[in-house]
C-alpha cells in the first residue's frame, strides 16, 4: 500500500474492513497500537517494519502470518473456518498498514 501518498477511497474502505476484522478476531489477544502489550499474544505494532517477529524471531512475512491465522498456533485458535481467504488477506493488509 504505497507509503507517503494519500490512500484512494477504495484503499481506505479496504483498510476499514481490515480494521473491523482485526477488532472482531484479534484485538482480544493482540495489540496493534503499542509495542509493549499485556495481552496474551504478541503485539502487531509495526510488525512488518521489524527485522524479526516477537516470538518466532523470523523476518515478518505475509505468508507466515497467513498460515498462523488459518491454522493457529500453540495458544492461538485457527480461523480458517471463520474467515475467508480474502478476509485474511484484508486483515493482513490492515496489520501491514500499522
Amino acid at each position: 500500500m504505497g507509503a507517503g501518498r494519500p490512500k484512494a477511497p477504495w484503499e481506505k474502505n479496504h483498510l476499514l474492513i481490515g480494521q473491523a476484522l482485526y477488532r472482531e478476531n484479534c484485538v482480544v489477544c493482540h495489540d496493534i497500537d503499542r509495542e509493549r502489550s499485556t495481552k496474551p499474544g504478541p503485539s502487531f505494532y509495526q510488525l512488518f517494519k521489524h527485522d524479526r517477529m516477537p516470538l518466532s524471531k523470523m523476518k515478518p512475512s505475509r505468508e507466515y502470518i497467513k498460515v498462523r491465522v488459518k491454522f493457529g498456533g500453540p495458544l492461538m485458535p485457527a480461523f480458517r473456518q471463520w474467515l475467508r481467504e480474502s478476509e485474511i488477506d484484508t486483515l493482513i493488509d490492515y496489520i501491514e498498514s500499522k
